[in-house]
């Protein structure tokens, strides 16, 4: 008899553009895939497209917007292979912006992912699903969030960083309702350089504790 089988999801969550979510969701899918060997699902949830741009050719995907309105039946028919071996992604949409305007079947599109997650475990096709959520708290977000077993901030290592974490973990905090086991797993700083203003705000971090901060950090 198979024991249960698992698949660990990590969203990647800042409302700050520009902080790295993209560079970090690629980065860390394509090192589980190639120096870990693991089987890995890349989900871009960002209407701007860029993780699904830098993986995959220019070209139009049906991708994440299908998948939340209930379009496709499989997340395999919209899944979409990459050059690397066991590095798959689920495409943005251009239609992801739209959703913000249709409020009427929000609550099943929180739960898509959760139900996406689910068959893939069932299925067992991947050990890891990486999301790369966009800079707010929109539909494809919040939908990741809930799905995730661990959710990673990336930061700039400055100031207006440092403070608008508290402010997202407000947020996330009030989608425990739904799924009080949602863990944020930790903030990642990046672009560190050695500078009063960064190792200051890199302090304001750690000290707060509100939240915990990995002791690695991405130099610039």
């Amino acid at each position: 008899m198979r024991g249960v089988i698992t698949v660990r999801t990590f969203a990647i969550v800042n409302r700050k553009g520009g902080v790295g979510k993209t560079t970090t969701a690629v980065n860390l899918a394509y090192v589980l895939a190639t120096s870990c060997r693991m089987r890995v699902l890349l989900i871009d949830a960002d209407g701007q497209a860029n993780a699904t741009g830098i993986l995959l050719p220019k070209g139009e995907y049906a991708g994440l917007g299908a998948l939340l309105r209930g379009y496709y039946s499989s997340y395999e028919e919209l899944v979409v292979h990459t050059d690397v071996v066991g590095l798959d992604v689920l495409p943005a949409s251009e239609d992801l912006w739209a959703m913000e305007l249709e409020k009427d079947e929000a609550a099943l599109r929180y739960s898509a992912m959760m139900s996406m997650r689910d068959a893939i475990a069932e299925d067992d096709a991947y050990d890891v699903i990486i999301v790369d959520c966009p800079p707010n708290l929109s539909v494809a977000c919040i939908s990741a969030i809930l799905a995730s077993d661990a959710v990673i901030i990336p930061v700039l290592s400055d100031a207006c960083s440092a403070t608008g974490v508290g402010d997202l973990m407000d947020q996330i905090d009030s989608l425990r309702y739904i799924r009080p086991e949602i863990r944020v797993a930790g903030v990642l700083v990046n672009q560190w350089h050695r500078s009063p203003v960064v190792e200051d705000a890199a302090a304001y971090l750690r000290e707060d504790g509100r939240v915990p901060v990995y002791d690695t950090v991405i130099r610039r």
